[in-house]
């Protein structure tokens, strides 16, 4: 079952879990597809609309339509940049106080995969987001693959942080490609550098797990234009269970 967070006969949020596409190809489990199932207990014919999507490994908040014009608001919203989105990671190395960052992306034809370009390059589209650094701390690598809590005293430590950001813009794996790029990829991204795998038993999901969960929605309601907001509790697993620095 995935959790719902908010219920309007306009829209649902709920809470994206990992390793499920937002959307998919019938016979393929999606968290549409899982939806329109869970909404058949009170409807024949339930609508499940995607305005947004995230990547099947990224966790979080996530609003869908229960109707075409309740779709067709909400998609407009996402094309005007008017809906705030944050997220949480979890990246390798100690990342600055806070900032802004504008780069240029490019998704690499045929290749699940984007890259950073010039602005001239054909494709190149404008990817900006704000961030602040929440919490530092040094974690043994043997923990990241074990997932259990580091200890101080264990070899080869590895420094993490924990990142609030907030999306200007929402480019194909844009959070993952512009931290990874200055030297701070996410957790378990194996496609952008942070590589390891942080799960405490042989992996059962088809990617390995990702350290980064989309936190905050904030949006109009498509019919009353009154803003919502919302959050996705973090998943329990490590490393989200990893105790913030007093």
């Amino acid at each position: 079952m995935i959790e719902v967070l908010i219920e309007d006969p306009w829209f649902l949020v709920v809470n994206k879990p990992i390793d499920l596409l937002t959307q998919a190809v019938v016979g393929v489990p999606s968290v549409q597809s899982q939806l329109i199932e869970q909404l058949r207990v009170s409807a024949s014919n339930p609508f499940v609309g995607i305005p947004h999507r995230l990547d099947r490994m990224t966790s979080g908040v996530l609003v869908v339509a229960r109707n075409q014009r309740a779709l067709r608001r909400l998609s407009e919203q996402f094309a005007v940049r008017s809906v705030r989105k944050e997220y949480l990671a979890w990246v390798f190395g100690n990342v600055e106080e806070q900032g802004v960052w504008t780069d240029w992306i490019r998704k690499i034809p045929d290749v699940a995969k984007a890259e950073l370009v010039e602005p001239d390059v054909d494709g190149a589209r404008l990817a900006e987001l704000e961030f602040e650094t929440l919490d530092r701390r040094f974690i043994g690598l043997q923990a990241l693959k074990t997932g259990e809590r580091a200890q101080m005293s264990q070899p080869r430590q590895r420094e993490v942080s924990l990142v609030r950001v907030a999306l200007k813009t929402g480019r194909m794996h844009q959070i993952r490609i512009q931290f990874a790029s200055r030297g701070h990829p996410i957790l378990g991204d194996a496609t952008y550098g942070g590589g390891i795998d942080f799960t405490r038993q042989k992996r059962q999901t088809r990617e390995p797990m990702l350290a980064l969960h989309a936190s905050r929605l904030e949006f109009s309601h498509p019919k009353t234009g009154e803003r919502v907001v919302t959050q996705a509790p973090t998943p329990e697993s490590f490393p989200w269970n990893l105790p913030l620095a007093s």
